[in-house]
């Protein structure tokens, strides 16, 4: 059962200090631009009145188990940024992580090396909207790197898409896959509307000079196009 946002001023805080409470709104001025995340649980994000924020999301899985789940829970979060990835699963990052839509959500990186919602790593990264009666969206790009998957000259693999609006658009990597020189595999899609674009590289798959394999659509709406890849 996904749990409710809940935006009272006495729960915004109890997230500033802990993480499992409350919403973290990341239009607030965030120490050094980032919210890190550093053990795994439930963590909510939102930009207020989808204002546009340079803040970004990390996951940092240093002292995070194997066994463990993180869910990322984003609301209307409106994140464009020149420094680094919108949201970083970091490499050191070995638990599963669940991102779940609710609302319009944009994980833009305008930094050529990165990915929109970057992983350099084999973790599962899914993706699914948050409701079944209101269907989430995310609109994720990259330059260098993919919209979704990883940095320029990185790889990944296993991304996973269960529901949502996914609009996914690099121009030298791939939309959902590796970045610039970057391979990925074991990219499933089960459900949804998903639309996956790159000038250079795969709409789904490898970067450019990169490789792919296990490509799975089993549902959905899947448009991939590529002007040169």
């Amino acid at each position: 059962e996904i749990p409710e946002f809940n935006d009272t001023p006495d729960e915004a805080m109890a997230a500033a200090e802990n993480a499992q409470n409350g919403v973290i709104d990341l239009t607030n001025n965030i120490a050094g631009g980032v919210y890190t995340i550093t053990s795994a649980g439930d963590y909510k994000f939102t930009c207020k009145e989808s204002l546009e924020t340079s803040n970004r999301i990390v996951v940092d899985g240093k002292n995070i188990s194997a066994e463990a789940n993180i869910n990322i829970y984003l609301d209307n979060v409106n994140i464009k940024t020149s420094v680094g990835p919108a949201l970083k699963i970091d490499d050191t990052v070995n638990a599963k992580v669940t991102i779940y839509l609710t609302g319009t959500n944009n994980l833009i990186a305008i930094d050529q090396r990165s990915a929109g919602l970057q992983k350099n790593n084999k973790v599962q990264l899914i993706i699914t909207s948050a409701s079944n009666a209101t269907t989430g969206s995310l609109k994720a790009s990259g330059v260098y790197g993919a919209g979704i998957g990883s940095s320029y000259d990185g790889s990944c693999d296993n991304i996973t898409i269960n529901s949502g609006f996914i609009d996914a658009k690099s121009e030298f990597g791939a939309g959902i896959g590796g970045g610039y020189y970057g391979s990925c595999d074991n990219i499933t899609i089960n459900s949804g509307s998903v639309n996956a674009e790159s000038w250079h590289s795969a709409g789904i798959g490898g970067g450019y000079y990169g490789s792919c394999n296990n490509i799975t659509v089993n549902g959905g709406s899947v448009t991939a196009s590529s002007a040169q890849g």
